[in-house]
């Protein structure tokens, strides 16, 4: 309906029923319109300028561009000067996959007009995006916040940055829309969204939240903030929010796989299986999806099925050390020869992570390599040391190595001690649990 209210159309002799046409049309009384519209058109002998309008939108609403093109055309040739048929002439094409010739229409358009109209600049932005044309892009998205967009605006100003690689630009335009406007459930997911991913979790906290409480079946808002708590180990509250997320959309296969490593976490293992089955169902193309499912089979002690998921996913991904690492744990547990190649391959994909130095060492601790085994515990501890906060569940993993290996009659002197952190009771209980 963008574009009815302001149209100057409206401006009529004394008589006229364009009045009764746009409240017909504003009310979504679509079917009453066109009959008005023939009334009107036989009346005028098919040169009422409204008429041809409101059946170009009405056209447009229900996805018949190229007839909706046809009755904006006919407001252009009666008003060669009007700037809102071409805008709508824009929008169709936008909406046909014809983004050049949109492009061209919304800058027709901006001659006609007598004011800077954000609307047009925020068209001419979304054409640019979809010709990969970023920069020029951003730069229609700033002049349509300069002309008073709104949060529209800001957010698609904020989308493009983000293709575009500049995070702090996109948080700047993001911030700008929040204090300036009341925004929707979906900018506030979104800000909430790049505040996690710049990690910025207690902001994040904030427009997740405010988004859920605007609209609680806000997909993206309940998704983020499931992940959010999960990561944090708050299952209980993540299985509310994911189970939310699955409400609103339910073939999300992120929202599948989050609620399934939730009920990993409160050892729900048949629940969890099904779920995470069903997010490699819906997308067998997932890496992510067929880790995290060859993950759970591996909690389940069912090492010939998780080798099967570890191997999809590392086809699709052979860079990702973690699969490889598992892959290695898989073949371990099965009793196969080739899982030394497959945790050499991860120590070299991840030489600065500690948790597959950690793995790695374990491995040649249990094979009677101890030289190795010390030489790998020593570059883990190097790891952690280096941490500002190291993970203490990585901690304990090597002291109890250490200890091990000093069992094991290697001198464990030169080597550089576990960092001290603190362990909750919380985190005891989930590595006994482990």
């Amino acid at each position: 309906m963008d574009g009815v209210v302001n149209y100057r159309i409206m401006e009529v002799a004394p008589g006229s029923r364009s009045w009764l046409l746009h409240a017909r049309y504003v009310r979504g009384e679509h079917n009453v319109c066109l009959e008005l519209v023939d009334e009107l058109q036989r009346a005028s002998h098919n040169t009422h300028r409204y008429a041809h309008f409101i059946k170009g939108m009405v056209l447009m609403d229900a996805g018949r561009y190229q007839d909706a093109l046809e009755r904006f055309h006919n407001c252009i040739r009666l008003q060669p000067r009007d700037p809102e048929p071409v805008k709508q002439v824009a929008k169709c094409l936008f909406q046909q996959g014809r983004y050049q010739l949109s492009l061209e229409a919304y800058m027709e358009a901006d001659k006609l007009s007598k004011h800077q109209d954000p609307e047009i600049y925020c068209g001419l932005a979304e054409c640019a995006s979809k010709q990969d044309d970023l920069e020029r892009g951003a730069e229609w998205g700033r002049a349509a916040v300069q002309a008073g967009g709104g949060e529209r605006a800001a957010a698609l100003l904020a989308r493009l940055l983000l293709a575009a690689g500049d995070m702090p630009g996109a948080m700047a335009a993001y911030d700008q829309a929040l204090s300036g406007d009341a925004c929707g459930a979906d900018t506030l997911a979104a800000a909430g969204a790049l505040r996690l991913r710049a990690g910025d979790p207690r902001r994040a906290f904030q427009l997740l939240g405010a988004a859920l409480a605007q609209q609680p079946t806000q997909h993206a808002a309940a998704l983020a903030l499931g992940a959010m708590l999960l990561t944090h180990r708050d299952a209980d509250a993540a299985l509310a929010r994911l189970k939310a997320a699955l409400a609103a959309h339910p073939v999300c296969v992120a929202a599948h796989t989050n609620l399934g490593l939730a009920l990993m976490a409160k050892k729900k293992y048949i629940a969890a299986l099904t779920c995470l089955h069903r997010a490699a169902s819906s997308a067998p193309l997932s890496a992510r999806a067929a880790h995290n499912l060859g993950l759970a089979l591996l909690a389940c002690r069912r090492p010939a099925s998780a080798f099967c998921r570890f191997a999809t996913a590392a086809a699709l991904r052979p860079s990702e050390p973690h699969t490889v690492l598992l892959i290695g744990v898989a073949l371990e547990q099965l009793g196969d020869e080739r899982a030394d190649a497959a945790f050499a391959r991860a120590a070299e994909l991840a030489p600065e992570d500690a948790l597959v130095q950690l793995n790695v060492a374990g491995r040649h601790a249990r094979a009677a390599r101890l030289p190795l085994a010390a030489q790998l515990a020593a570059c883990a501890a190097r790891l952690l040391h280096q941490q500002r906060s190291p993970d203490p569940h990585l901690a304990s993993m090597l002291a109890n190595l250490l200890v091990l290996l000093r069992e094991a009659g290697v001198d464990t002197e030169q080597l550089p001690s576990a960092p001290a952190v603190e362990i909750t009771d919380e985190a005891t209980r989930d590595e006994d649990e482990v």
